[in-house]
C-alpha cells in the first residue's frame, strides 16, 4: 500500500491519520519537481483529514509526474485527492488533466475553494513501473494534496482492514430510503460495509419502478456495473418482494428476489455500452410480489482505454 501526503516535508516524514489508521509519507521520495503548500484555513484542517491540509503545486512545466517501482500485471486502485482551500490566495479554481503514463486518465476542475475532490481508477500494470502526471491545460497551476495506491484481488476489493473504500449517500427524487438495526452478512468477495448493506433504496411510490439512470456525456462510454441487494424488512405472513431489472428497456435480471439480511451482488461481466451514452435501468415489481423493488448499493466503473 502506498499513501502519499503530497507536500509534506521533510521527505522523511510518516505519520498514522487518526480516522482511518492509515499510514502515510511524504510524496517527496516518488517526484523531484513542484512547490510544496499548505492549507492555511484552521476551520478546513477541521474539517477534513490530516493527507490534504498539504499539497504539492506544479507552477512550472506542461507535465509533471509521480514515478513508482511497482509490479507488473497487478491491478491497482489509484487514487487522488484534491483540497485548493485557496492555498495560494488567488482564488483562482484549477483546472488541468491527469495523465497515467501518455494516457489521459481525467480532467480536474475544482469547483469550490473549500470541497475536496477525488479522482479513481483501476489500472492494470503493463510494466513494472508507474507514471502519474499532472498536465497543466490552461492558466491555473495543477496541484494535488493526496495520492494512494492500493493492490486489489481478482474480485477489484483490498484487504477489508483497510477502512478508505469511498461510497457517497445516494438517494433520487420519487424515491425514500429504508434501513435495519440488524447485522447484514456481507460474506460475498465485495466486501460490502455494514452501513451500506444496512439502508436502501425504494420508490416512493410502492406501485411505481424504481429508475436509476447515468450518462459520461459520451456515446462510446463503456461500463461495468455492480448492484448489491439485502432485504432489510421483516416482512409478514404473504409478503413478497420480487422484481425485474432493465437495461435501457431490455430484460437484463428476471424476477429477482434480495435474501433475507444478506448480500447478493449482480455485476455485469462484460463492460456495458448505449446508443446514445445513457445507462438507463428499470427496476419492476413482478405479478407475485407485494413490496416495491429495492437497491443497497451500487457501483459504476467506467472503461477508459489505454
Amino acid at each position: 500500500f502506498i499513501s502519499l501526503d503530497c507536500g509534506l516535508v521533510p521527505k522523511d516524514t510518516t505519520y498514522v491519520e487518526r480516522t482511518t489508521n492509515i499510514t502515510y509519507i511524504s510524496d517527496g521520495t516518488h517526484i523531484d519537481s513542484g512547490v510544496v503548500g499548505r492549507i492555511i484555513n484552521d476551520t478546513l484542517r477541521t474539517q477534513f483529514q490530516q493527507q490534504v491540509w498539504n499539497l504539492r503545486s506544479f507552477p512550472d512545466g506542461q507535465r509533471n509526474c509521480y514515478n513508482f517501482n511497482l509490479t507488473r500485471n497487478q491491478r491497482y486502485l489509484i487514487r487522488g485527492t484534491f483540497l485548493y482551500g485557496n492555498y495560494d490566495g488567488l482564488n483562482l479554481l484549477p483546472s488541468f488533466d491527469l495523465h497515467i503514463g501518455q494516457t489521459k486518465w481525467t480532467s480536474v476542475s475544482i469547483r469550490e475553494l473549500s470541497s475536496s475532490l477525488i479522482r479513481e481508477i483501476i489500472h492494470v500494470l503493463t510494466e513494472d513501473s508507474l507514471q502519474i502526471c499532472l498536465v497543466k491545460t490552461g492558466e491555473t497551476t495543477p496541484f494535488i494534496s493526496s495520492l494512494e495506491l492500493r493492490p486489489l484481488n481478482n474480485n477489484n476489493t483490498y484487504d477489508e482492514d483497510i477502512h478508505d473504500r469511498i461510497w457517497v449517500p445516494f438517494i433520487k427524487d420519487n424515491t425514500t430510503s429504508i434501513s435495519t438495526d440488524l447485522p447484514v452478512d456481507t460474506s460475498n468477495p465485495y466486501n460490502v460495509p455494514q452501513l451500506v448493506a444496512k439502508t436502501a433504496m425504494i420508490p416512493a411510490d410502492p406501485t411505481q419502478p424504481l429508475n436509476i439512470r447515468w450518462s459520461f456525456g459520451e456515446i462510446t462510454a463503456q461500463s461495468y456495473v455492480y448492484m448489491h441487494f439485502a432485504e432489510i424488512q421483516n416482512l409478514e405472513a404473504g409478503e413478497n418482494r420480487e422484481f425485474n431489472i432493465t437495461f435501457n428497456g431490455l430484460p437484463w435480471f428476471s424476477s429477482f428476489s434480495p435474501s433475507k439480511l444478506s448480500i447478493t451482488t449482480i455485476f455485469s461481466s462484460r463492460a456495458m455500452s448505449s446508443p446514445d451514452g445513457t445507462f438507463s435501468f428499470t427496476f419492476t415489481m413482478t405479478g407475485n410480489s407485494t413490496l416495491p423493488p429495492l437497491i443497497n448499493g451500487l457501483e459504476i466503473y467506467k472503461v477508459i482505454e489505454t
